[in-house]
């Protein structure tokens, strides 16, 4: 019986260890195009590549949209492609935030969403030009995440979407 006892708390030790020392990070972020600037964000899932990529087109569906599924199926690295379609330049964001996408802070000077008050940016994109692609990876857990542009005055026009992770 005293065996018993130690093997159970043994084990009951070991799963306490192994859930405390798992680590906390929730997304981390790396991009192929050397001029792309990331937030340093890290974790220490090993996560296997998704079978699918995530495609983002900006301004295909009009001079301020960005399209891509409404969500995605998460657990995974995903790697993804972004193009810009207009004539504008535009960029990428993905920002983790509390906030409702249509209330994030603007710089005043810039016109621009400030990403330092308005949650944690887990990707930024160099700004791409018409035609232009940025391809990437981005590990992302399950919620909810923003995606806009931070040209200034997009956000303003509308050049924001929510996107889920699964």
């Amino acid at each position: 019986m005293f065996l018993k006892i130690k093997v159970s708390l043994l084990s009951f030790l070991t799963l306490l260890l192994i859930g405390c020392s798992s680590g906390s990070g929730d997304a981390s972020v790396s991009s192929s195009t050397s001029s792309a600037t990331n937030a340093p964000v890290s974790t220490d899932a090993v996560l296997e590549p998704c079978t699918e990529t995530l495609n983002v087109e900006l301004a295909n569906d009009g001079p301020y949209a960005i399209t891509t599924p409404d969500s995605f199926q998460g657990n995974c690295e995903i790697n993804f492609t972004v193009k810009n379609y207009a004539a504008l330049v535009h960029n990428f964001q993905v920002l983790q935030t509390d906030l409702a996408v249509d209330a994030l802070p603007l710089n005043e000077e810039t016109a621009m969403v400030d990403v330092e008050a308005a949650g944690e940016l887990l990707y930024s994109s160099k700004d791409l030009e018409q035609d232009e692609t940025e391809t990437g990876t981005l590990k992302l857990e399950a919620g909810e995440y923003i995606l806009f542009c931070n040209i200034a005055g997009h956000y303003q026009l509308g050049m924001i979407k929510t996107f889920t992770i699964n």
